[in-house]
């Protein structure tokens, strides 16, 4: 059985961890390979790049997957939906034995597909021969939209020989937020947060983005306790969420979040916005706390309250949270997705 895995998500030097997930997958599959069994990568090259530069770069994709035309694969596992459903549809029509996956992440099928296109991205879609929405939320649209039956709900897996407890390490900060500076993170709710509570109240902001860097160094200047770091490592995330009581993600739109499981499988609680997506993953008051997505003055309560949890009730919820998402490690993930190519 040879499998070829299509990504236009894959981490690069610009953009570091950008797909690392596929990454992960890709290395972890190669371990489990049968004898006869191969596995090959084509990933799309990211860059920040202008209008015009990102329409060059899908072009020159397009142009690097020729060579793949002539060669024959079993199984093709594509990762995000559009704009390489092009290549793997055309790939199909070739070869009308391959099987094609493909994992719909969130914003693929969530932000992609809409009025304007949704009858070309149906017609697109006819080719799939299994569909794996990463959550129960993108399934929803993935059949509403593209009017797919749903193969497997199989997020993209964490993998706990990298995300676990440290144990005895200090809780340094209160809150961690880990991401990119967009709006669509809710990073603007997070400062209104910060400015409306008190200075002495410890946060981590991780990641980057022009949108509001210039917002978070501006705190900073006006003394609010603010550790403001780059981009991490996937070694020292899991040291940051180790040291952090609360990991805070106050977004608008997700598919479904790998942040908060990773911060769930080193033991800390998590803060989100109540869109579908989180409900999914955060039980209120149990694993962690949502907020109404409408009233963003209820995180600033929540940031606000939680400093004073007692640790008896902070222990409960770490208990709790250890005890949520064993199922979709990155080793029984993968196990899931050798079976299905298989199939």
């Amino acid at each position: 059985m040879k499998i070829l895995i299509v990504t236009s998500m894959y981490p690069s030097p610009e953009k570091k961890y950008s797909g690392i997930f596929v990454k992960n997958q890709y290395e972890q599959l190669q371990n489990i390979m049968r004898e006869g069994e191969e596995i090959e990568l084509f990933f799309m090259k990211r860059t920040f790049t202008s209008l015009w530069g990102s329409i060059k770069k899908y072009v020159l994709a397009f142009f690097r997957f020729i060579p793949y035309y002539f060669k024959k694969y079993d199984v093709i596992h594509l990762h995000s939906f559009y704009p390489l459903i092009l290549v793997t549809w055309l790939y199909k029509l070739l070869y009308p034995k391959t099987r094609l996956v493909v994992t719909f992440h969130g914003t693929d099928v969530n932000q992609q597909v809409n009025s304007k296109n949704a009858k070309l991205m149906e017609f697109f879609s006819k080719k799939i021969d299994f569909a794996i929405p990463v959550g129960k939320e993108v399934a929803k649209n993935v059949s509403e939209k593209l009017k797919l039956p749903i193969g497997k709900v199989l997020p993209v897996g964490v993998n706990s020989n990298v995300f676990y407890p440290v144990k005895e390490t200090e809780k340094v900060y209160d809150y961690l937020f880990v991401g990119s500076f967009i709006k669509r993170k809710g990073v603007d709710f997070l400062m209104k947060s910060i400015k409306e509570n008190k200075k002495d109240i410890r946060f981590c902001i991780a990641g980057s983005g022009d949108d509001f860097q210039s917002n978070i160094e501006q705190l900073i200047k006006e003394g609010y306790s603010i550790d403001l770091k780059g981009e991490q490592t996937h070694e020292e995330l899991r040291h940051l969420y180790n040291q952090s009581k609360f990991f805070v993600l106050p977004s608008r739109s997700e598919g479904f979040a790998t942040v908060i499981i990773e911060a769930m499988y080193c033991g800390t609680p998590v803060i989100t916005s109540d869109i579908p997506q989180f409900l999914e993953q955060v039980n209120n008051q149990d694993n962690g706390f949502t907020f109404p997505l409408d009233q963003p003055e209820k995180l600033t309560e929540l940031l606000g309250n939680l400093i004073d949890i007692s640790p008896s009730e902070y222990q409960n919820m770490v208990l709790s949270v250890q005890n949520s998402f064993k199922n979709i490690s990155l080793q029984v993930v993968c196990d899931e997705l050798i079976d299905i190519y298989r199939a």
